[in-house]
């Protein structure tokens, strides 16, 4: 092969199909290019420049703009999963791409953050129209914003499988449990999961929701520290019925929470008008002894003559 980048990038231009596979792999744009335009070139052969991520996006931008291999679904979604391909060229084929493709989509990390937000976005656009048997196979692979979209979706049989889902994690299930939209049966299925359940920021959580069983919550009250029951019992928040269950916890561990209520509350101090006058006097002392020349202020509250 020639070592010119040039002379690489005619010889690509002009080469017979059996000769393309020399240049698939060229580390050079310009002769990947030139190789683009030859007529000879396969889908196959696009297809495995499209999965190339060590092209800039300019390459694989000329694929997207050709619609001969757009039409492909392979190039497609090739094209969908490259990180080199530009933002704006990847959504647009994502719009044509199979559920389930855009979902594998979601969960790939060596993908930009943001591209991976909107195809999720794209997702939960679809959720409310799909089929029962299709969320439920959804909630066995799915992460991020499309799983907690699936339990607030509120369906007993896809909560249940997102539960199992190990890609769910506790913050997720934390904005879940917080948020006021989630179904009762939601949070009921969260308070009877036997993982979930037993996690300690769960449990708080759970304690503070109007819809976890009372049930749950005295069991869950048991396992709280001291100073989160404390936190709970002042929250305005905090479902009416649980209180009663927060008072009678913390005075079974020997602690009144009204009278450390009142003990933690924010003392304010006044000062009296008597000591704001001796706090001016030497206020006026301090600035004789370093100018000299500053006239005694009236003491505070006290008016000069007419």
């Amino acid at each position: 092969m020639p070592e010119s980048e040039e002379q690489r990038a005619g010889q690509a231009a002009t080469a017979t199909e059996d000769q393309i596979t020399l240049y698939l792999h060229d580390p050079s744009p310009p002769v990947v290019t030139a190789l683009l335009e030859n007529r000879h070139i396969t889908e196959e052969h696009v297809l495995v420049i499209a999965q190339r991520r060590n092209l800039p996006g300019r390459v694989l931008d000329r694929i997207f703009k050709n619609k001969r291999w757009t039409a492909s679904y392979p190039v497609r979604m090739a094209l969908a999963r490259n990180p080199k391909t530009p933002l704006f060229s990847a959504l647009s084929l994502a719009r044509y791409l199979r559920l389930f493709d855009l979902a594998d989509i979601a969960r790939d990390h060596l993908l930009p953050v943001i591209y991976r937000r909107k195809i999720e976005a794209i997702v939960i656009e679809k959720i409310p129209s799909l089929a029962l048997g299709v969320k439920k196979s959804l909630a066995k692979t799915a992460t991020g914003e499309i799983l907690l979209s699936l339990i607030q979706n509120g369906y007993p049989d896809v909560v249940s499988i997102c539960l199992d889902n190990p890609h769910l994690v506790e913050a997720h299930l934390y904005k879940v449990i917080s948020r006021s939209t989630s179904t009762p049966g939601t949070i009921r299925s969260i308070a009877q999961h036997r993982n979930w359940s037993s996690r300690y920021p769960i449990k708080f959580a759970l304690v503070r929701n109007e819809h976890t069983p009372l049930s749950r919550s005295v069991h869950f009250l048991t396992d709280l520290k001291s100073r989160d029951l404390r936190e709970l019992y002042r929250d305005p928040l905090l479902p009416p019925s649980v209180r009663p269950l927060i008072h009678r916890e913390l005075m079974g561990r020997g602690e009144d929470p009204d009278t450390l209520a009142a003990e933690e509350q924010e003392h304010v101090f006044e000062i009296e008008e008597g000591d704001l006058d001796e706090i001016e006097r030497d206020m006026h002392a301090y600035l004789e002894d370093r100018e000299g020349t500053a006239p005694p202020p009236e003491p505070s509250g006290r008016t000069g003559q007419g």
